[in-house]
């Protein structure tokens, strides 16, 4: 009688893994290696790398850059782009995505504009019914994406703004 050498199937691999949340996950630290983060967090290895904390000098014109885009439109954020692009990688960065987004909301309001014009034809109750409604969620969706970009720019990390939302024309 001659026995047959066990073959692995397809079960289990050696050794317990547990992953957080999961039930039969051992309790106590985290046992991976970890690094500490700006502001006395600590972040396992395995996870997303960050760059290293930015200086104030560098986070403060990145925020008044998504700042000004929220009131002054592409014209501050294209003027900071123009002149920061070769002090600092963070900088360039902060200003192309601001000059994006507030140029790719202008686009969008003036896209508004012509929906309202054509509406108006028909008569002024429609084209403000539509066009009001349109012009305030682009607007707010904007907005929204501009003070995220504030936030990423105060904590030095990079923001990527989804490619739906926002053409990219300044790399």
């Amino acid at each position: 009688m001659t026995s047959k050498p066990e073959q692995p199937g397809p079960g289990p691999r050696p050794g317990p893994r547990f992953a957080r949340g999961q039930p039969g996950r051992r309790p106590g630290p985290d046992p991976r290696p970890s690094r500490n983060l700006p502001g006395g967090v600590s972040q396992p290895s395995g996870g997303p790398s960050l760059s290293p904390r930015i200086p104030l000098a560098e986070a403060q014109p990145a925020m008044f850059g998504y700042l000004a885009a929220i009131f002054l439109g592409p014209l501050i954020p294209l003027v900071m782009y123009l002149i920061g692009r070769h002090r600092s990688p963070f900088r360039r960065f902060h200003a192309a995505t601001a000059f994006n987004l507030s140029l790719t909301g202008l686009l969008y309001a003036l896209c508004c504009l012509i929906l309202a014009g054509l509406l108006l034809l028909d008569s002024v109750t429609v084209a403000l019914v539509v066009a009001i409604p349109v012009a305030l969620i682009i607007w707010l969706t904007m907005l929204k994406y501009l003070i995220r970009g504030i936030g990423a720019a105060n904590r030095g990390e990079r923001y990527e703004v989804p490619a739906w939302i926002c053409a990219q024309i300044a790399k």
